[in-house]
């Protein structure tokens, strides 16, 4: 003689389903379709992925550090460019600031990526930006330096 199972969740439903991971009866207003199987709620609920999820100590980490790398990485890139004068040196400078911002970020974030550590390298990046052009007297205001602050902005956030 078979015995009667009822849904864990919903006690008034006979049910043969039973879930694939922990072996609970569910009915099928409580399945959730995984792919090994059919799965109740609490087993089938979707987890963010560890590299996606970024925690606000990590958050902080990443804000320091490229605020860190933006502001020194500014200055640095100034007075490199005020004491040696060779074309296109500037542009070269902002397009590394930019690598070695998205970089930092990623590293001491122990490479995690998400939207807000992409507003964070943008961040980062424009204060570095907002910097040299405050300190060099407006040098890159010309195409050549403004298309590398964009190659450097896009450098900057395509690690996230």
């Amino acid at each position: 003689m078979s015995q009667t199972t009822f849904c864990k969740r919903h006690s008034g439903v006979e049910t043969s389903i039973a879930c694939g991971r922990c072996g609970d009866a569910i009915c099928p207003r409580c399945m959730v379709h995984a792919p090994v199987g059919v799965r109740c709620l609490d087993c089938g609920r979707s987890r963010p992925t560890p590299t996606f999820d970024v925690s606000p100590m990590f958050l902080a980490r990443g804000i320091g550090a490229g605020l860190v790398v933006g502001i020194v990485g500014g200055v640095i890139v100034s007075v490199v460019v005020m004491f040696f004068v060779f074309p296109y040196l500037l542009a070269a400078l902002i397009v590394a600031l930019g690598y070695l911002v998205g970089e930092t970020i990623s590293l001491s974030t122990n490479r995690k990526r998400g939207m807000r550590l992409k507003l964070a390298a943008g961040l980062s990046m424009f204060i570095g930006y907002s910097l040299i052009t405050y300190l060099t007297g407006g040098m890159t205001f010309n195409m050549v330096n403004l298309l590398a602050g964009g190659i450097g902005f896009y450098l900057s956030i395509n690690k996230f």
